[in-house]
């Protein structure tokens, strides 16, 4: 799928500031980077995420907690 190569989890366990929430954490660590659908704009690379902002920016709606249960994006290391 298209949607699991925008994020990828960079460490188990880290201490972080969520750059999306800023909330201070100590759980596994994120990098996301979204499409970019013009080609003069480049969005923002989010080098520090949390699970569940990285799971709403990837899945949105109510699918992003089903798919954080099964760990979907925790396997996938392609950025």
């Amino acid at each position: 799928m298209g949607a699991y190569n925008i994020a990828k989890m960079v460490s188990y366990k880290a201490s972080y500031t969520c750059q999306i929430c800023y909330k201070s954490l100590w759980s596994k660590m994120y990098e996301y980077q979204s499409y970019s659908y013009s080609s003069r704009y480049k969005p923002e690379h989010f080098k520090k995420v949390c699970g569940d902002c990285v799971y709403k920016e990837v899945f949105g709606g109510n699918l992003w907690r089903i798919k954080k249960k099964e760990g979907v994006l925790d396997g996938e290391c392609t950025l």
